[in-house]
């Protein structure tokens, strides 16, 4: 995968004008080394004012005191401010084909927010254990009475995405969706089954989240086709309950696992692209 990439022109599927969902990523990296220092920094800093403050009422005569004391005090609050001001900076820059920088920052920012709100309401309505959930499940049957087997292109999608399995895994491998096979990862391989079908979704996890053509549905909707997302993983319900294909990691490969909740990874919430189902 190019970390570095110089693209023109708008992407409605991340939402904006940024076209680079590897930029996307170092961004949202960014943001969250300045949200740590935001947090670290100014303890630090005002750690070290008590102690000069300390210094200074056992010593008031102590040369330069006073000046250090503010120094830290404004310190801290640059650091504090720096994310918002930002923020700020961004937002009145104009998103364009030729500085998608700003747009690719509004971009970061709106999908970890959207990430942490799914999140959220995921563990608020499942307790982080998913105990309503698997009482559901009991009540009413088993996990395949509650997920159909989806529209033909649903089913075709599934088909299609069947017949690589056991082929490997490339964390940041490119695949344009056509035999030959070229390994990828789990969001690449997402990308490349939508592809073959003349369906664009964007080529990471969480652009793929905020797309403008996918739509959150409720897992008793769940049919063949449809998008299994998680925090950064990614996979495809089968139609079979609550089955999922996906590329699952560089050991096991593209695999099938009959149930989505198959690891500790945080299950965020299920999506249907449009004209699937």
């Amino acid at each position: 995968m190019k970390y570095v990439q110089i693209l023109s022109g708008c992407n409605s599927d991340i939402g904006s004008c940024c076209s680079d969902a590897t930029l996307v990523s170092l961004i949202d990296i960014v943001r969250k080394i300045m949200e740590l220092f935001q947090v670290i920094v100014p303890i630090v800093l005002l750690v070290m004012l008590m102690v000069q403050l300390s210094k200074l009422v056992m010593n008031p005569d102590e040369k330069g005191g006073l000046r250090k004391i503010t120094n830290r005090i404004i310190a801290a609050m640059v650091i504090f401010l720096l994310p918002v001001f930002v923020d700020v900076v961004m937002s009145w820059l104009p998103e364009t084909e030729n500085f998608q920088v700003a747009a690719c920052w509004k971009t970061a920012r709106d999908i970890n927010e959207y990430q942490q709100t799914a999140s959220r309401q995921y563990n608020s309505k499942y307790d982080g254990k998913r105990v309503q959930l698997i009482t559901q499940e009991k009540s009413s049957g088993s996990s395949s009475s509650k997920a159909g087997n989806g529209s033909a292109t649903g089913q075709a999608i599934v088909n299609y995405a069947l017949q690589f399995e056991g082929n490997r895994y490339v964390y940041g491998g490119s695949w344009n969706g056509e035999l030959p096979y070229n390994p990828t990862d789990c969001s690449g391989f997402v990308q490349g089954v939508f592809r073959h079908f003349g369906i664009s979704l964007p080529r990471t996890t969480s652009s793929q989240l905020v797309a403008s053509n996918v739509r959150r549905i409720s897992l008793s909707e769940v049919r063949a086709g449809d998008i299994c997302m998680f925090q950064g993983h990614v996979a495809l319900f089968t139609g079979n309950g609550y089955e999922i294909i996906h590329a699952a990691n560089p050991r096991l490969g593209i695999i099938v696992t009959k149930d989505y909740r198959y690891s500790t990874n945080t299950f965020i919430t299920a999506l249907r692209v449009n004209g699937v189902n």
